[in-house]
């Protein structure tokens, strides 16, 4: 093959078919959104979680998200062998080099390739914003476990402590400690309620699709409520905020979600990802609104200016945690389900399991939609009545 051809084929001449997309690790859902909105659409996914069938009849390469080489080699192979012309990076992809570094290069990525490592990464995310002083917070880098103690002495109790991917065996940043083993970052506990802001960017424009009440921002403390009830200037401060440090992330193109806590000082970033929220978080906007989050993304890619959605309702998600032991018994799950507005009832155990306790373990649910905060408010209080379970703790004989 001659120079020449070699150059034809690595980058195809423009014709009339479809934009040529890559999506690596997409949701079935998205990847169906990309093939309507018209793009000729390729999957890469990860070999050890193959998909169930539910992708559209488009091709996918399986592809070890272990082996940055093997990475790089098939998003290689689709933007010369295939024409992509487009990379889309979905859950928690969009973080590692090998994709970003990657797609860059090769001129196919939205975004400079460490804007979502920028975000993501908490030791980076938090250098970035004191850098601008705007959302300061007091933080130091523990290296090892031994060396906690001195961060948390500088920076004074209470404070907030949050383990960081565990450095290179030949780090210069590890003089001391195990192969493997965790640094941390500590930083001044934020005390005040918080909001989760979900973000669309476009050509380096954020426009805010919502912002979710979480801990402690309405009355159903273990849940989250959609839109969240903020007065005016705290909504501008929050929103400011948060577009502030995707702005300094270099952040282009995509969903971003941002947790910001209202302090008495206030707002200041929690944690953000280049990303959509997690379920059941991720339904509440649409919940209220109608908006589709897959479909609004590929519309964006295709140049659909950015409609952030109008709430016609209120949508809430609450966490039911059940103490310790052996599930013996629940009742009053189908009364619940036949609330006003309610809309689905999770319940992750079945008489006779073992229930690991708080935070160890899958979490039962109810989601709702209702015409205000407090007629949500309402329901929860009557769900958490209707709905009893009855546990035996593990040290007593079954």
């Amino acid at each position: 093959m001659s120079e020449t051809d070699e150059r034809r084929q690595e980058h195809p001449p423009p014709d009339c078919a479809p934009q040529r997309l890559l999506l690596v690790c997409p949701s079935p859902r998205l990847a169906h959104e990309a093939v309507a909105a018209g793009f000729g659409v390729r999957v890469l996914a990860d070999a050890h979680q193959p998909h169930d069938g539910t992708l559209p009849p488009v091709p996918v390469d399986l592809v070890d998200f272990t082996d940055d080489t093997a990475v790089t080699e098939a998003i290689e192979a689709s933007v010369r062998r295939y024409g992509t012309e487009r990379l889309l990076a979905s859950a928690g992809s969009a973080e590692l080099p090998a994709v970003t570094d990657t797609a860059a290069r090769l001129g196919v990525c939205p975004n400079p390739p460490d804007a979502a490592r920028l975000l993501g990464e908490p030791a980076a995310m938090r250098a970035l914003l004191n850098g601008s002083r705007h959302s300061y917070v007091a933080a130091a880098r523990a290296r090892t476990a031994r060396e906690l103690p001195d961060a948390v002495e500088e920076i004074g109790a209470p404070v907030t402590v949050r383990p960081l991917a565990p450095l290179p065996q030949d780090s210069a940043l590890r003089p001391v400690g195990t192969p493997g083993e965790h640094s941390y970052l500590v930083e001044e506990y934020l005390q005040g309620p918080e909001f989760g802001v979900v973000t669309l960017t476009v050509d380096g424009m954020h426009r805010v699709v919502g912002i979710v009440a979480l801990r402690g921002a309405w009355p159903a403390r273990s849940g989250s409520l959609f839109p969240a009830p903020l007065g005016e200037r705290d909504e501008a401060e929050v929103r400011a905020i948060t577009t502030e440090l995707l702005d300094l992330a270099g952040y282009e193109f995509g969903f971003a979600y941002t947790v910001v806590v209202l302090t008495a000082n206030g707002p200041r970033v929690v944690r953000s990802q280049a990303r959509y929220p997690d379920e059941p978080v991720a339904s509440l906007i649409e919940l209220a609104t109608g908006f589709c989050a897959e479909a609004e993304l590929v519309q964006a890619l295709a140049g659909k200016p950015v409609q952030p959605p109008t709430a016609d309702r209120c949508a809430a998600v609450v966490f039911y945690r059940l103490p310790a032991g052996r599930l013996l018994s629940v009742w009053g799950l189908e009364a619940v389900s036949e609330l006003p507005g309610m809309h689905e009832v999770h319940f992750p155990y079945a008489s006779g399991d073992d229930i690991p306790g708080a935070g160890c373990g899958a979490e039962g649910y109810v989601m709702l939609t209702a015409a205000s905060a407090h007629d949500a408010a309402q329901t929860v209080a009557e769900a958490q009545r209707l709905l009893h379970a009855e546990v035996s703790p593990r040290s007593e004989p079954l």
